[in-house]
This record gives C-alpha cells, sequence and structure tokens, in this order.
C-alpha cells in the first residue's frame, strides 16, 4: 500500500525554516511583495519579482543598472548606464592623439608585411614581428646588406661569406673549433691558387699546431715546394719512426755553403747508426776536403769493423805521398793483419823500397795457425838475418808439439836431449824466459808422464798469459785431481775476468760444485760491478737453496737502493726457518715492505701454527687492501680466537664499510669490566637522539628510518608535564619517524611535554 492514499493529496504539517512539511508557492503579488515567510517562490515568479525588488542603481543607492551601447559610451552624456571595459576603450581610444616621436597617443600594432617592408613609420613592431623578420629573408639593413659590429655573434647553421673579411682580436683570443665536437675546420680548402700565411715574425708570436691519433699530415702537389725556415733552432722529434725519403730528387743534410757541424747519431743514447743498404749497386762515399775522415776514433774502447766476410768483398786502402799508417799511435797494442781460417793470404810487397819491421823493446812474431812461415824461400840467392848482435838482443824461437828445426840443404838442426833435462835459462843469472807468444792461436804444451810438473818461484808470481786464447789446465779426458792454492797462511787464490764470463762447473755433465767449506769462520764473498748477479738463472727447472736449518745459519739477503725481488712464474715460493724466527725488513731502517701484488688472481697467504701470528707497527698504519677482493682473517673452518688490536693505552680499532654491513654472526659481547656501547648521535640521520613531545606528539626527521626499525623509547625528563602518557611511534620510511602520547582511554595526552630518548635497532 503506498506511502499516501492519494498521490495527488497531501495532508501534513506545515513547512517553516525550521522543519519540511507542507508549503504551497507564492503569488506574483506576494513574491512582488517579498514579506511573506511560509510561502515558495517558483524560478519564474522570482525573475518577474526581481525587478519590483531591486530598486535601481544612482549615485547614492545600490541597485540594477543597465550596460552602455558603444555609441552611448562615446556620446558620455547619459548617467544612468554602465561602462564596460570595452566601452571604457572606446572612450579612450576616441579621446586620445595620435602617437608620435614626440607625443604619446595612441597607435596600430604593424602587419608582418610592413614589418619586412620596413616603410611604414607611424606602426608598432611587435618583439614576434621583429624576431620573424631577423631569422627570416631579407638580410639585416633590408634587401641590400649593409656592414654590421656585434659584440658576440653566434650561428647553429652554416656561414658563408661571399667576400673577403679581417677579424681583429684584440688583446682577446680568436679561438675556430673550440667546442668538442668532431666537425672538420677547413681553411683554404676552396679550389682556388692562394697563398695562406699562419702567424707573423713580430717579437714573441708563436704558431703551435696540435694532432692527436689522426696525425698531422702536410701535402703539396705538382712542382710545389714545402720549405721551413728558423731564425734559431729547428727541431724535430718523434716517439715513432722519422723518415726522410725522396721519390724523384737527392736527398740532402748540409747541402749549403754554411760552414757548420753535421751531427748524426751523437745523443748520449745507445743506438745502432746504419748508413746505406745492401741493394743492388748502392754506394756510400765519404769525401773531405784537407780535414781528416775520422772513424771511431773517440777516447772509448770498441771494435771498428771495415768491410765483411762475404763472397768478393774486397776492401782497398790507397794513399799518395803521405803513406798508409795502421796501428801507429804511441799506444800498446796488438795489430793483426790476416787471420788462421782457411787459404786466408797475406802479401805484404815492397818494390825497390826497404820493407822494414820494427820493435823497440817488444816481440815480433809471424803467426800463420797450421800454415808454414816462409822467410825468403823464393829460388834467389841472398841472406837471411834474423836478430842482432848488439846489446842485450834476444832470438826466441817457439813451436807448438811439431819439430823446431832449423833446415839446410844437406841437414837439419834440433834441440834434443834424450833422457837427459833441457834446461833453459836454468843458470843463476835473473832473467825473463818467454816460451810461445801472445799473437793468434799460438798454443804451448808442456807435457810430463808420470812424473810431476812444477811450477816454483821463491817470491816472484806465476802468471799464465795468453791474450785472447784459452788457458787450459788438465783439460784432457784422464780422471784426476786438479789444485790450485794451499792452505798455507795468508795464501790466497785469485780468479779474475775482464768483459767474458767466468764459469765454473758449466760444462754439459751433473755434478756437485762446491765454493768454501765449512770450517771456521771460512767465509765465501761473490760480488760484481753494475752488471747483474745470477744464481741458477737458466731456463731448466732445478731448485736453488741458500743457506742451510743447522744452528746458528744466517742468510742475509740485502738491498741497498734498488729493488729486492723474489718472483715465481706459477711456482711457489716458501721461506722456512725450522724453529727459527723469520724477518723480512727487521733492521733499524724506515723502509716499504711489499708482499704480493694486485694483479689478477695473486694469493698471498700467512699461516701461524699454534704460535702467535703479530703485525706490530711502532707509529705506522697498518692497512689490509684488496681492491674489490675479499679480506679473511682466520676464516677457514678451524676453532681459534682471533683478537684485532690491543686493551693497551689510547689503542683503538676502527672497522669501517661503506655502503655494505658489518656483520657479525656469532653474538657480539662486550666482554670487558667498564666497558660499554658507543653510537654517534647528534646528526639528523642517527639512529639515536632526543626530541621533546609538543602537546603529547613529536616529528623527527630521518632519512635513513626504515619501515622495518625498531624503535626504543623512554623519557629522561618531564619538563613540567602535569600528565604523561604512553609512548607509540610511527614510521614513515625514508622520511621521519613520529612519536605519540596517549592516555589509556586512546586519546592524545595533549598536555604531555616531555623529553623523549630514543635508540634505534635495524631488523634484518
Amino acid at each position: 500500500m503506498p506511502k499516501f492514499a492519494r498521490s495527488t493529496s497531501y495532508v501534513g504539517p506545515k513547512s517553516s525554516q525550521q522543519r519540511r512539511g507542507q508549503v504551497r508557492y507564492a503569488t506574483q503579488t506576494e513574491a512582488n511583495a517579498g514579506t511573506s515567510l511560509d510561502v515558495a517562490i517558483s524560478p519564474a515568479t522570482l525573475d518577474a519579482a526581481v525587478d519590483a525588488l531591486v530598486a535601481d542603481a544612482s549615485t547614492t543607492v545600490k541597485g540594477k543598472i543597465r550596460i552602455a551601447t558603444d555609441a552611448e559610451a562615446v556620446a558620455g552624456v547619459l548617467t544612468t548606464v554602465a561602462m564596460t571595459p570595452h566601452t571604457v576603450g572606446l572612450v579612450a581610444i576616441a579621446g586620445a592623439p595620435l602617437a608620435s616621436e614626440t607625443l604619446a597617443g595612441i597607435a596600430k600594432l604593424a602587419t608582418q608585411a610592413i614589418t619586412n617592408t620596413g616603410t611604414d613609420d607611424s606602426a608598432i613592431v611587435t618583439p614576434l614581428k621583429l624576431k620573424t623578420n631577423l631569422t627570416t629573408p631579407p638580410a639585416i639593413g633590408g634587401t641590400t646588406p649593409a656592414a654590421g659590429n656585434f659584440t658576440t655573434l653566434g650561428a647553429t647553421g652554416l656561414i658563408t661569406g661571399g667576400a673577403s673579411a679581417s677579424i681583429t682580436t684584440g688583446a682577446v683570443a680568436l679561438n675556430l673549433g673550440a667546442d668538442a665536437s668532431t666537425g672538420a675546420i677547413n681553411i683554404g680548402s676552396g679550389a682556388g691558387a692562394r697563398a695562406l700565411s699562419i702567424g707573423n715574425g713580430t717579437g714573441a708570436t708563436a704558431v703551435s699546431i696540435n694532432a692527436g691519433t689522426g696525425g698531422l699530415v702536410g701535402t703539396t702537389t705538382g712542382a710545389g715546394t714545402v720549405a721551413f725556415t728558423s731564425g734559431a733552432t729547428l727541431t724535430l722529434d718523434a716517439v715513432g719512426v722519422l723518415e726522410l725519403n725522396s721519390t724523384t730528387g737527392a736527398i740532402g743534410i748540409g747541402s749549403d755553403a754554411d760552414a757548420q757541424a753535421i751531427n748524426i747519431g751523437t745523443g748520449a743514447a745507445v743506438r745502432t747508426i746504419t748508413l746505406g743498404n745492401s741493394t743492388g749497386a748502392t754506394s756510400i762515399v765519404l769525401d773531405s776536403g784537407t780535414g781528416a775522415i775520422n772513424i771511431g776514433t773517440n777516447a772509448i774502447a770498441h771494435t771498428v769493423t771495415v768491410g765483411n766476410g762475404t763472397g768478393a768483398t774486397a776492401i782497398v786502402l790507397d794513399a799518395g805521398t803521405g803513406g798508409i799508417n795502421v796501428g801507429t799511435n804511441a799506444i800498446a797494442h796488438t795489430v793483426t793483419i790476416g787471420n788462421i781460417t782457411g787459404a786466408t793470404a797475406v802479401n805484404v810487397n815492397s818494390g825497390t823500397g826497404a820493407c822494414a819491421w820494427t820493435t823497440t823493446n817488444g816481440t815480433f812474431g809471424l803467426v800463420t795457425g797450421t800454415g808454414a812461415i816462409n822467410l825468403g824461400t823464393d829460388a834467389a840467392a841472398k841472406t837471411i838475418t834474423v836478430g842482432n848482435i848488439t846489446g842485450a838482443t834476444a832470438v826466441n824461437v817457439n813451436s807448438g808439439t811439431g819439430a823446431c828445426a832449423w833446415t839446410t840443404t844437406n841437414g837439419s838442426f834440433g834441440l834434443v836431449t834424450g833422457t837427459g833435462a833441457i834446461n833453459l835459462g836454468a843458470d843463476a843469472a835473473a832473467k825473463t824466459i818467454t816460451i810461445g807468444n801472445i799473437t793468434g792461436a799460438t798454443a804451448v804444451n808442456i807435457n810430463t808422464g808420470t812424473g810431476g810438473s812444477t811450477y816454483t818461484t821463491t817470491n816472484g808470481a806465476l802468471a799464465l798469459v795468453t791474450g785472447t786464447g784459452a788457458i787450459n789446465i788438465g783439460a784432457d779426458a784422464a780422471a784426476k785431481t786438479i789444485t790450485i792454492g794451499n792452505g798455507t797462511g795468508a795464501t790466497s787464490v785469485v780468479v779474475d775476468c775482464g768483459t767474458g764470463a767466468l764459469n765454473i762447473g758449466t760444462n754439459a755433465i751433473a755434478h756437485t760444485v762446491t765454493i768454501g767449506n765449512g770450517t771456521g769462520a771460512t767465509s765465501v764473498v761473490i760480488d760484481c760491478g753494475t752488471g747483474a748477479l745470477n744464481i741458477g738463472t737458466n731456463a731448466i727447472a732445478h731448485t736453488v737453496t741458500i743457506g742451510n736449518i743447522t744452528g746458528a745459519t744466517a742468510v742475509n739477503v740485502n738491498s741497498g737502493t734498488g729493488a729486492c725481488a723474489w718472483t715465481t712464474t706459477n711456482g711457489s715460493f716458501g721461506v722456512v726457518t725450522g724453529t727459527g724466527a723469520i724477518n723480512i725488513g727487521a733492521d733499524a731502517a724506515a723502509k716499504t715492505i711489499t708482499i704480493g701484488n694486485v694483479t689478477g688472481a695473486t694469493a698471498v697467504n700467512v699461516n701461524s701454527g699454534t704460535g702467535a701470528c703479530t703485525w706490530t707497527t711502532t707509529n705506522g698504519a697498518f692497512s689490509l687492501v684488496t681492491g674489490t677482493g675479499a679480506i679473511n682473517v682466520g676464516a677457514d673452518a678451524t676453532d681459534k680466537t682471533i683478537t684485532i688490536g690491543s686493551a693497551t693505552g689510547t689503542s683503538a680499532v676502527a672497522i669501517l664499510s661503506g655502503t655494505g654491513n658489518v656483520t657479525v654472526t656469532g653474538n657480539l659481547a662486550i666482554g670487558t669490566a667498564a666497558k660499554q656501547l658507543i653510537v654517534h648521535g647528534g646528526a639528523a640521520t642517527d639512529f639515536i637522539g632526543t626530541a621533546t613531545l609538543v602537546a603529547g606528539t613529536v616529528t623527527v626527521l630521518n632519512t635513513n628510518i626504515a619501515a622495518t626499525d625498531r624503535i626504543f623509547l623512554s623519557r629522561d625528563n618531564l619538563l613540567g608535564s602535569p600528565a604523561l602518557g604512553h609512548l607509540i611511534y610511527t614510521i614513515n620510511a625514508g622520511v621521519s619517524f613520529t612519536i605519540d602520547s596517549y592516555t589509556a582511554a586512546g586519546a592524545l595526552a595533549n598536555t604531555d611535554v616531555s623529553r623523549v630518548v630514543y635508540f634505534i635497532v635495524r631488523q634484518s
């Protein structure tokens, strides 16, 4: 059943301003009167009643008013109409004068066409029209470009000039291509023939041309010439190859007429200087005027080689009446002509002039290897004289294992004694006895059977000198003991060598080489000059042992200012001393000791058994640095105690980490009396601090706070709070956290103004 029996009939309480109920619509008269409070007004009735209810406006009464027309506004005679901004503008324009260069007034805005033409002086150009005119044709200055002066001129596109240009800089640099872009900079790259000038010759003017990995290339075509002229020094330096080449013309160095020296390869660096090549008929010509031609004449000992031993290579030394001098300077040396190889021949020819071999106090030797030495063996009758009868002139006749024979036509001459002794200079007179010589491959053999071969001197020295020849003692294939020197008194044995090697036990037979002995204070000293001292450096895998593990044996490896390096490729390096200490750099000198390196998978293991492993510095810092690798201390699976730092004085231990954590997998215990946990506070990002409640709440800014953090709260000062509440916190992760004080009924305790102490712990 409907709420009302008849939908068109309703009888209920009368409505008022305080309650809903029955109401009727006002008549037009009631609406115009505006006095009834118990009737409703419809929109149509209200529209008609407005005119009656609202009075016309005047200069003293607010009310309704009509808007003036444009004509009424311009006429300006009515006082009962209102002006809009539009009509006010009409009135202002109608009464204002036209603007001119001397009078303010009204003016029209120029169109784009008027702006581009530039002939109308009565229109105003807007910024947009001016910008459009400047960024599109025509050019600045009208259809005919005029000159322009600019403080700064910039362009994002191509700048093209059709005539010459002069750019002056004053005291400011002129930069072309000063940005970091990769576009090419071309100067004079057009196809016209022209001269390009860079720089000038005034004062300290400098020209620098720099290039990166793209190189610096200078090219001319046709008959163009490249000329560099320097008023001071011209230097050409290159890290790589420096070449001077010419495809069709000669290469001239010092081809002008200036009397200055020409130096090639005179810098103080070790280098090979090559002149010429071995192609075809290539030749080298060395000319000089009245000055000398010097080859290898500086004051350094070296070998000067002229020519080579290939094929039919020949050396021709010619001279005029000045003569040819070989080894004629006043320095004692050996002059060798020819060699002992194969069928080498040496011809010394003399015409009608004398051929004289003269020595002052030295010896004269003819050495031919296995070849015969012939003096005057041709078929002409002559007298051959060897030596002379003047003063203490001596003649020595030496031979090797072959016979020493003086031969005549009918007989021979020999020194033969059978079983008797052969004495040379055995009388009591002091003298020099020379057997053999030091030239070429001369050999002197002194052989004995089962009897001894003894060289005895009273106080004089015994010297074996062979020049460049070898000295062999006991070099035959028989097993024997060879003893040099003795163990009496201050007897010493000195084995020296020059630039050649000193070899002991270097033959290809496996044996033991012993230097020195283990008796008393016996010492072994192995020294070298600026060359390297190598022990076991050949390319054979073997064990090199220095020192032993007996008693107080000590091994000292010292290095001055040079590095002391122990290097293995893939093998291990071990320092083992039994129960003795291992000291590295333990003296009192300040130094840097480096163990291991930062290359690849290099590993350094420091192991300690039941004994302590101690790293000690006095005042210096101790650092473990591994790059991105982990630092593990005691990380193996063995139970142990690891101690870092000490409890002495002001000793401190700092454990630092970046964005990573310092992780403790066991319990973190403070096991010493009077020690505590110290946490940094005071900064807005710290996890410990204080905050004061205002009307029961406070927000603490902290960009480090996380949603899962746990905050422990307590009070340290009431600050006059008449009543306290229960402390509750709310976290806004990454921004702040809020502390609220609530009553037991769950309302905010706005009388709580106490100071709260907080401690934040992060849950993992």
